[in-house]
């Protein structure tokens, strides 16, 4: 996953950033716990938000202990536990799509990167068959993914289509939170924009290097000899995304978190997204000549 759902911990109160911080703790001892130590290399910020979200839509009951952290046992911290799959779930899916990345950067890297991605894809190989046996529908939605992903960008795709696969794949994991048909068809929207931000998000975040080394990218045409006016154009469509997630998270029936998913969805987007596009390229560090 790409890692851009994160709350804002300015804007959070402590006892829902340590909220957070245990259930990020708690899907990294379950990643250990199903696939071994070093899957835990594999957890990320949206799998996190995806567990949360998981037990938040079925009301599933869950526990915060203490206990130290797998990476490291001298450091102490507190874990939450969960009485139903939300853990197993997002687990697999950090495995199998650190999988699929491994051999997307296998495709467009260059000869070192090429080599550490074929490793570290043969260390998760045998995590991938596991959680792909377990969760089949979780590996078939991200091949159908990378199989789409890659026909948009041979064929230079502009920004909808581009962004369509990721948007997909994330809606198909939304609708797989829950048995309830009623709320299947919500996740669903919720998903598919929280996955086109996501991907579009990539996409500003990259724009630069995608243009030096000449990498597809969805925004460079837009791009001419100034960043910043591009990057201002990435904030619009950005902010265009983000308003139909808003309006699909209104809907959502949620249990639990309700504090911490209301961060990450009002503050946390905002804060990532003026990182990416505005803080990275401040008026007094403008970038320019650069062409595509």
């Amino acid at each position: 996953m790409f890692g851009y759902l994160q709350p804002f911990k300015d804007e959070m109160k402590m006892k829902d950033y340590q909220l957070y911080k245990s259930v990020y703790c708690g899907l990294c001892r379950h990643l250990a716990k199903d696939y071994g130590l070093f899957s835990s290399l594999t957890l990320s910020y949206d799998c996190t938000v995806l567990a949360m979200l998981y037990m938040s839509v079925n009301a599933e009951s869950s526990t915060v202990k203490k206990g130290r952290c797998m990476v490291n046992p001298i450091k102490k911290c507190m874990i939450c536990d969960s009485s139903g799959d939300a853990f197993r779930f997002a687990g697999a899916v950090c495995v199998i799509m650190s999988y699929y990345k491994m051999k997307d950067t296998i495709n467009d890297s260059g000869i070192l990167k090429k080599i550490a991605a074929g490793f570290i894809r043969l260390l998760l190989h045998r995590n991938y068959r596991k959680a792909s046996k377990a969760y089949p529908e979780i590996d078939r939605s991200a091949t159908e993914m990378m199989e789409r992903q890659c026909e948009a960008e041979t064929g230079n795709s502009g920004i909808d289509r581009s962004a369509e696969p990721t948007a997909l794949m994330i809606s198909s994991l939304c609708k797989m939170l829950t048995p309830d048909e009623s709320s299947e068809h919500t996740l669903g929207v919720f998903g598919y924009f929280v996955g086109r931000w996501i991907y579009l998000m990539d996409a500003a975040d990259d724009l630069e290097k995608d243009l030096k080394h000449h990498n597809y990218n969805p925004f460079a045409v837009k791009h001419e000899s100034n960043i910043q006016q591009t990057m201002d154009y990435c904030n619009e469509v950005l902010n265009m995304t983000a308003a139909q997630i808003l309006m699909a998270y209104e809907l959502l029936n949620l249990h639990s978190y309700r504090a911490v998913l209301d961060n990450i969805v009002y503050e946390g987007l905002s804060n990532q997204q003026k990182k990416c596009t505005q803080d990275k390229y401040s008026p007094h560090d403008e970038k320019t000549g650069i062409t595509p």
